[in-house]
């Protein structure tokens, strides 16, 4: 039970950390945290995935909601 319960903490604590750390950034674009995510992917030839099938729905939850807020924005990457 301990492990399990230490297992859902750390899970919540890593996912959606790219997207809250893209916001530390000068970059402001829209969903910023699923492009890194989409990079990612595509570029470590399946050695993250594990990680970011985790991260990628919390960092769209995080990005949908500071949508309004970087809408105004856009960016190439």
């Amino acid at each position: 039970m301990y492990l399990k319960v230490m297992l859902v903490i750390g899970l919540v604590l890593i996912s959606g950390c790219t997207a809250v750390l893209a916001r530390t950034t000068d970059f402001r674009c829209p969903y910023l945290g699923v492009r890194i995510d989409w990079s990612l992917a595509k570029d470590n030839n399946g050695v993250l995935w594990p990680l970011l099938a985790i991260d990628a729905p919390f960092s769209a939850v995080v990005d949908t909601v500071f949508l309004p807020f970087e809408l105004q924005h856009s960016c190439n990457l």
